[in-house]
């Protein structure tokens, strides 16, 4: 039983699963459905702040940014309103489970608009609180996410 709590502990913080694969994998080796969510979703959420670290620390942001400025100014002075929803956007995408749409995409993409991390961390945690809510409850079959598509 402990070894399903590591596992469900690693795909919480693993790119790809995120807390989304964790609570189901928690839900399906018969783990406490709310020990399941409270575990996966913190641990999604610790790991965001080294994500940042790390994108910051290679410097990814800068090169990438580099190649994208132009375009990215261009865009950006067309529009000033995305300034004053960016964390709102943020959050949206994280909070909407579909692949793709998880923590790691979000500082990515707030690393490169270049957003103010702390904000975009605030945003980036509520949006995966709601999204494993959604999982959860889909998962216990309160909601039938299969029959809203």
């Amino acid at each position: 039983m402990l070894i399903d709590y590591i596992i469900m502990i690693g795909l919480a913080i693993a790119p790809i699963s995120e807390a989304r694969g964790a609570i189901l994998y928690g839900i399906g080796m018969g783990l406490n459905p709310v020990l399941t969510f409270v575990i996966s979703t913190i641990a999604n959420i610790l790991i965001i702040p080294v994500v940042f670290f790390v994108l910051r620390q290679a410097n990814l942001r800068e090169f990438i940014f580099k190649l994208f400025r132009k375009t990215a100014e261009k865009h950006m002075h067309k529009n000033k309103m995305i300034y004053l929803y960016e964390e709102l956007a943020l959050f949206a995408f994280v909070a909407v489970p579909l692949p793709v749409t998880g923590g790691y995409m979000a500082v990515l993409i707030s690393e490169l608009l270049g957003w103010d991390w702390r904000k975009s961390f605030l945003a980036i945690s509520a949006g995966i609180t709601v999204a494993s809510i959604i999982v959860l409850l889909a998962a216990e079959g309160i909601i039938h996410l299969v029959g809203l598509m």
